[in-house]
């Protein structure tokens, strides 16, 4: 491990992965000290205390933060996370993944993330609204379109994305969309931008497929998790051919080898909000997901759902990463012994990122685009970077995270010498 790396308090889980990453990619990449200082030491990181009265009258403090990874290819862009095991240490390892991807896809972005630990489903709407904008408040003066973008992640949504657009935007006096993106279309942002999320995973996956040799079609998957992006990538995948076999939620998990009714269940899942008991398929425990003999298994929840006690279950081909740090670094790296690939989410999340940054370019314009030169531009990038990375896997033959880190890091590397430090 990186000895003179940033050492955050609480939980550092993914941030020890990705020094683990990092210091894999070193012995492939000549990175100079200072880039590598500079990647190994968050550039800003804000640890709060937020209030909230809540409808009772009584008051409660939450924990909030908010971390600025590097900024060397552009202002900081990352998610707003609202669940209870959101720390500084995760916020750190998100931040920095964040970093990866923007200079992955070549995007003027550096690495950010936050959030609050709370449990979105135990507040009321009011109560949620509240804390949210307090949360906004206290960061006014460290975010911006320039400085640090916001957007959503677990547990936050449009109307999330709006709540903070307005706070800024009263504190400032102006109205300020680019402070946020994936905010609701009358607001400035674009349209069906959630559906990015999980074409960003097909196109991932297509482009895979063409690289290894693969055919989508008829080929069998499984996806853990079934929020907003695991339902997407259920129907989009089906759309294109695939034959959805198990789909596991955050109690229990539905199996049919022969192939689920995406439809069917998305309107199972609509009345009763589970997908346990769906007509036509047997329910299963949901770690009894992983052990099925798939195509593909899709990682749609939270980080490490993969690791070191239950990556020996493993039996799929391929592991899509549509969650940042699906997979621990050890269990990756067990993967990697048993030659089972894995399509990383520094890849797999170039959707949702490259919109973002569409969003962004909009509001700084004053122009929205149609709809149809959106997702134009958003196909015509992530597929321009999945082509390159694949590439260069194959060229080096290396796996698809390395070869992800390793033109990262170089692009990084770049940017860093050519500012030099200040003063």
């Amino acid at each position: 491990m990186l000895k003179s790396a940033y050492k955050p308090p609480g939980e550092p889980g993914l941030w020890q992965d990705f020094l683990t990453e990092l210091e894999r990619t070193l012995s492939h990449v000549d990175a100079h000290p200072a880039t590598v200082e500079y990647l190994t030491h968050p550039r800003r990181t804000i640890a709060l205390t937020v209030p909230v009265q809540l409808d009772d009258g009584t008051v409660n403090f939450y924990s909030g933060y908010r971390v600025v990874h590097n900024i060397a290819m552009g202002p900081a862009k990352g998610g707003v996370r609202f669940h209870p095991q959101v720390s500084l240490g995760q916020s750190v390892g998100l931040a920095a993944l964040a970093t990866i991807q923007s200079a992955v896809f070549r995007l003027p972005y550096g690495g950010a993330s936050g959030g609050l630990a709370i449990d979105p489903k135990a507040l009321s709407v009011s109560e949620l609204e509240r804390i949210t904008r307090r949360y906004a408040a206290d960061l006014v003066d460290v975010i911006g379109p320039e400085r640090d973008i916001l957007g959503p992640d677990l547990g936050t949504g449009e109307r999330e994305m709006g709540w903070i657009m307005d706070t800024y935007s009263t504190n400032r006096g102006y109205t300020e969309p680019g402070v946020v993106t994936g905010k609701p279309p009358q607001l400035g942002g674009i349209a069906k931008r959630g559906e990015a999320v999980g074409r960003g995973v097909l196109y991932a996956v297509e482009s895979f497929v063409r690289f290894a040799g693969r055919d989508l079609s008829g080929a069998t998957v499984a996806i853990q998790g079934y929020g907003k992006v695991g339902r997407a990538v259920a129907r989009l995948f089906a759309e294109a051919g695939a034959k959805i076999i198990a789909v596991s939620d955050v109690w229990n998990a539905v199996y049919q080898p022969e192939g689920i009714d995406v439809a069917a269940l998305q309107e199972h899942y609509s009345k009763t909000r589970r997908v346990e008991n769906f007509e036509g398929a047997h329910t299963i425990g949901r770690e009894a997901l992983f052990g099925l003999e798939v195509d593909f298994l899709i990682l749609a929840a939270v980080e490490g759902s993969i690791n070191e006690t239950n990556v020996e279950q493993v039996r799929a081909a391929v592991i899509v990463e549509a969650a940042v740090g699906a997979t621990t670094a050890a269990a990756g790296e067990k993967l990697r012994e048993r030659q089972i690939e894995i399509v990383p989410n520094v890849l797999v999340g170039g959707g949702g990122l490259v919109m973002d940054y569409l969003e962004w370019v909009q509001n700084f314009s004053m122009f929205n685009w149609s709809e149809e030169r959106i997702w134009q531009a958003m196909r015509t990038r992530v597929f321009r970077t999945l082509e390159e990375v694949y590439a260069h896997a194959a060229e080096q033959n290396v796996d698809l995270r390395l070869a992800a880190f390793e033109i990262a890091l170089n692009r990084l590397n770049e940017a860093t010498y050519l500012q030099g430090v200040y003063p």
